[in-house]
């Protein structure tokens, strides 16, 4: 035992009188010296061993209270939870044994590097403890500088191998060095240098590191030598691996370079060709590697049928060593499986297939026969189900791969394997549902009913009896109540006994203690007969709950220009609440949906440890704020009026078109965005700057800010220049609903105009508009890309007024309501057949000032009346309204020039079967089919909607065609259109070609200009097309 301040006589006399009188300890002496244990140790069985040997003049403190403890270089808040966690309380008497006691959980928590125990007598005869540590560090965040462009900083990171929150040692700091300094090699940096700063965090105990990286020149590629037989020279291999000598180095370079080669062989049908680089040898005088490639090409592979005539592309298909581009026998064997499916469903139900090797080394060949056997066709006319009493015929049948003949499969689809399976899939069901005894057999009857070749299968259930629940109980959940755990369970009292059900409710249990702060919980199932009780089995659920964790803070850490509130406001972790990974999951969901993060990363600090409250670790990394996008091409559009009088149905125009954009993330710190978009062409120049506030007043409210400019030139007729902005807020009111409100103010000013107003573009007339309005949207789709079922709900309104200054007084509405119906027996949801129908209505209603006219009226030059704008109307027409007209070409039209001039009333009724997808070569199942009923129309006013409900045809179409009476042609019916549509499945949506074809299209009158000799208006009445085709992407609704 040290002491200190003491003379060597003081020694001897201390030691003289410990003999003779009652022992007194020294004032101030260190009890034990604790080194850290080894890695091999555990908190559970190592961490314990070296306090066991305390000192033995331990014991003349023994029975003396402890006055004080102190934790020396533990920072002063945490002072108090390890006085909570350690067994030798202040105040109780000092003990041996709790010391010991208290030395092993201070090792079990793993935040100390060593420990020393001094104790120190007082003046009133107590003890003061202090326990003198030295902290551990735990993996912080990690950050790189100096990467070059390959690897990446995050393949650097990666390569490092040291996980968030894990303890850092400096064994793992140079594994980690040397990890980076292996991948910088790998990819041509073999000058590099890898250097790393420490930033340790004492009042966390967090240790971050910053991997400086300086890359030098990058190695290029030296001499190239293969070795083997590999058929080509040398020069050939170079140049089909693409690693020629002074080539730069890199890891995907090398990668490559091997699958060139692979590919190369494999096209040979060499299946077995053995590529590989046996040596790299770096030479630094000349900063280049020299590779050594052995190639063995193998024999040529012919993979053959023989027996049945199976085209190559079948065999291809099915034999899985084209698709690994290797050979083996459980490769060949899983290919004769395949093919005898193949064979099966086609109606070869007895086929038999051996295989075979031939191996010709003299031409270096390798033959594999597969020899077939087809048998008779056969075809599965029925499939009989007897005996079921609990499930319907439909249920069972919807569970069984064997199909009987069917437009599908035309011989039906059978094989024993696929019938083994669904009479063991039937039987799991039946055994889900309480029936343990259950029996299910199939008898398959050649020439059934009499019929040669014909086959029929009769699956006879023997259900047995149903055990049922008798008493349920649930054991040893001392924390959570019962009452919050029997809602997650499946398995109650007097339902079916289901093992299954059992099984699941092992995973919920367990999955809410998880994320109540108990990793370490365990669940049993124990079962017995209900005493006196038939068919009744007593379930007893046993839970070992484990010990509780909490959380103790949440360390964020990696912000840089990012406010901390920001990403505060999103944590679902709270400190002093159970930890929780799910609470974990969302939290990282909730900071990668703010846009401005690469990436987030969280985990327990310590997770070794066995302190019940833990520290939870968020890392994050900045996403550049800046972003430009460029891009170069052509505009090419059709639909719009205006290269003359005469194309009243639509004109083509092309021009070249240069974009630029710009997108600033994480505005002031804050995740707010400002985006500039522009896109220049010879025909229109148009700029967008957009601000985003997703959390406006920190709630739930998204903000949006938008300047739009456009300058339109239509060629020949006129100039327009487009000026609006716009404040929207969203608001969501839960998951399926969602309120906008916004107001739009516009001003489009025209000039040079040369035609009519009525003939300048939509979105071009000479107007100014000033709305505030809202939109409500209901979405319960269960897919927006591709829908299956569910319903979609809109409704769109707003007011025009001179208050908001608008040069209009009107009111809109438009409300839309699509459904979804999946249906079809017998098929899996992803091969349903969908109807879906889309309902939109429309009406505008004008006051004060303004008012609606009918197509040819004009209004008295000095009114102070006003019509609702053309580009405030309702039209309709094209690939995602009406696919009877072309685009906005429904509706009425203009008597002179014949041009659409939109309603105040609009009604569309859409009605779409969707076939399930088709399997066609190459194509795979990416291929479905639609067929469409389309009716409704653009109305001048209200009223003329409703009249118009009753009208299937065009009214008096013969005035339209006359000039005496064309002011009177009339638009009020319900246009009707039928087609078939095309879609192609893609990641972003089907691409989609639409086939119209309009059953009652328009008459309208039109005017051209003749300019032989005199011009002069010519009367050229005309019929909307009745074929309109249509190519987009995405579902109509």
């Amino acid at each position: 035992m040290r002491l200190k301040g003491a003379q060597l006589t003081t020694l001897v006399v201390l030691a003289l009188a410990a003999v003779c009188v009652a022992r007194e300890a020294p004032a101030n002496a260190v009890l034990s010296v604790m080194q850290k244990p080894s890695q091999a140790q555990t908190p559970e069985t190592g961490s314990g061993a070296q306090p066991a040997s305390l000192p033995g003049n331990v014991s003349s403190y023994q029975g003396l209270v402890v006055r004080h403890i102190e934790f020396r270089g533990v920072p002063p808040n945490s002072q108090e939870r390890l006085r909570q966690l350690i067994a030798q309380k202040a105040g109780q008497p000092f003990d041996r044994e709790l010391i010991r006691q208290s030395i092993q959980t201070l090792w079990a928590s793993l935040r100390f590097e060593d420990i020393q125990v001094e104790a120190e007598r007082t003046s009133d005869n107590q003890v003061d403890l202090i326990f003198v540590t030295s902290a551990s560090y735990f993996v912080g965040d990690l950050r790189v500088e100096g990467a070059p462009s390959r690897p990446t900083a995050n393949q650097i990171v990666n390569a490092s191998k040291l996980q968030l929150g894990e303890p850092f040692t400096s064994q793992k700091l140079d594994r980690a060095l040397n990890n980076i300094r292996q991948l910088m090699e790998a990819n041509g940096y073999y000058r590099s240098t890898v250097n790393e700063e420490q930033h340790p965090h004492p009042e966390t105990q967090q240790m971050d590191l910053v991997f400086r990286i300086r890359p030098g020149p990058v190695a290029h590629v030296g001499h190239v030598t293969v070795t083997g037989n590999p058929g080509y020279s040398a020069g050939q291999v170079q140049d089909i691996a693409n690693m020629d000598p002074g080539d730069r180095i890199s890891a995907d370079r090398v990668t490559k370079s091997l699958q060139r080669l692979r590919k190369k062989y494999q096209k040979q049908n060499r299946l077995l060709a053995q590529v590989s680089i046996t040596e790299r040898a770096y030479r630094p005088e000349t900063n280049t590697v020299d590779y050594t490639y052995r190639i063995e090409p193998g024999p040529v592979v012919d993979i053959g049928a023989q027996g049945f005539r199976i085209r190559r592309a079948v065999l291809k298909n099915n034999v899985p060593v084209y698709e690994e581009g290797a050979l083996d026998d459980d490769l060949l064997n899983e290919g004769r499986r395949n093919l005898l499916d193949y064979l099966q469903t086609r109606g070869y139900f007895d086929a038999k297939i051996n295989l075979e090797k031939h191996n010709e080394t003299a031409k270096n060949e390798l033959r594999v026969v597969y020899t077939i056997d087809p048998g008779p066709r056969h075809k599965l006319a029925k499939v009989i189900i007897n005996g079921n009493k609990y499930f319907d015929q439909e249920l069972l049948r919807g569970r069984m791969q064997v199909q009987p003949a069917s437009g599908r499969f035309s011989h039906g689809r059978f094989s024993q394997s696929l019938l083994s399976s669904d009479l063991r899939g039937l039987e799991e069901l039946y055994r889900a549902n309480g029936f343990r005894q259950v029996k299910i057999t199939g008898d398959v009857q050649d020439n059934f009913q009499g019929v040669e070749a014909q086959l029929g299968i009769i699956v006879q259930i023997n259900e047995g009896p149903q055990t049922l629940v008798g008493s349920l109980h649930v054991v040893g959940n001392n924390t959570i109540a019962t009452d919050q755990l029997l809602p997650l369970l499946s398995t109650s009292e007097g339902q079916p006994y289901s093992e299954f059900n059992i099984a699941g409710d092992r995973d919920s249990v367990l999955n809410y203690y998880f994320n109540h702060g108990f990793p370490n919980a365990n669940f049993e199932v124990s079962t017995e007969p209900a005493k006196g009780e038939a068919n009744r089995m007593d379930v007893t659920f046993t839970i070992h709950e484990g010990e509780q964790f909490f959380v103790r803070q949440v360390l964020v850490s990696g912000l840089n220009y990012t406010r901390p509130y920001i990403v505060h406001r999103e944590l679902q972790v709270i400190p002093e609440t159970p930890l929780s990974q799910q609470d974990m999951l969302d939290t990282q969901r909730r900071l990668y949906d703010l846009g401005i993060f690469n990436e987030v990363d969280t985990a327990v600090q310590n997770p070794g440890g066995t302190e019940p409250n833990k520290n939870v670790l968020v890392d994050v990394h900045e996403a550049q704020r800046y972003t430009f996008d460029y891009g170069l091409g052509f505009e090419f559009q059709t639909g719009q009026p205006g290269i003359g009088s005469n194309q009243p149905q639509g004109a083509t125009g092309v021009s070249p078109r240069v974009s630029f954009d710009v997108t600033r993330l994480n505005l002031r710190g804050r995740n707010q965005t400002i985006a500039f978009k522009t896109n220049v062409g010879r025909l229109q120049q148009r700029g967008l700057l957009s601000y985003d506030v997703p959390k406006w007043f920190n709630r739930d409210l998204r903000l949006t800010f938008t300047a739009f400019y456009d300058n339109t030139l239509d060629v020949t007729t006129f100039t327009s220049q487009r000026l609006e902005g716009s404040v929207q807020t969203e608001h969501k009111i839960n998951k399926a609903s969602t309120m906008f409100y916004r107001y739009t103010y516009r001003r489009v000013k025209a000039s040079n105009i040369v035609v009519s107003s009525n003939q300048i573009p939509l979105l071009s007339q000479p107007v100014r508009v000033g709305m505030p309005g809202f939109t409500y949207v209901r979405d319960k789709r269960d897919n927006q890309l591709e829908t299956t079922k569910g319903n979609y709900t809109t409704v769109d309104g707003g007011v025009a007024a001179s208050y908001f200054g608008s040069e209009a007084d009107f009111g809109r509405l438009l409300i839309q309501n699509s459904t979804y119906q999946p249906f079809g027996k017998n098929r899996p949801v992803a091969r349903k057949f969908v109807f879906a129908r889309s309902t939109r209505i429309g009406i505008e209603n004008p006051f004060s000032n303004t008012v609606v006219v009918n197509p040819g009226v004009t209004l008295p030059p000095n009114s102070d009346r006003t019509l609702i704008p053309l580009p405030e109307r309702f039209f309709s027409g094209g690939g995602n309204s009406h696919r009877g007209f072309g685009l906005n070409q429904a509706g009425p039209r203009d008597p002179i020039t014949g041009f659409p001039l939109g309603g105040s009333a609009l009604f569309l009724n859409n009605l779409e079967l969707r076939f399930p997808p088709v399997t066609l070569p190459y194509l795979q199942d990416n291929v479905s089919f639609v067929i469409f009923h389309d009716a409704g129309n653009v109305f001048t006013a209200g009223h003329d909607m409703l009249h118009s409900f009753v009208h299937w045809k065009q009214p008096d179409q013969n005035f339209c065609l006359d000039e005496s009476t064309a002011s009177q042609c009339n638009y009020n019916y319900i246009s009707q259109a039928v087609g078939i549509g095309v879609h192609y499945k893609t990641p972003i949506g089907p691409v989609r070609f639409d086939f119209g074809y309009n059953l009652n299209p328009p008459a309208f009158p039109s005017f051209v200009l003749e300019s032989r000799g005199n011009p002069t208006s010519v009367f050229n009445p005309q019929h909307a097309r009745r074929f309109n085709v249509f190519f987009s992407i995405g579902q109509t609704f």
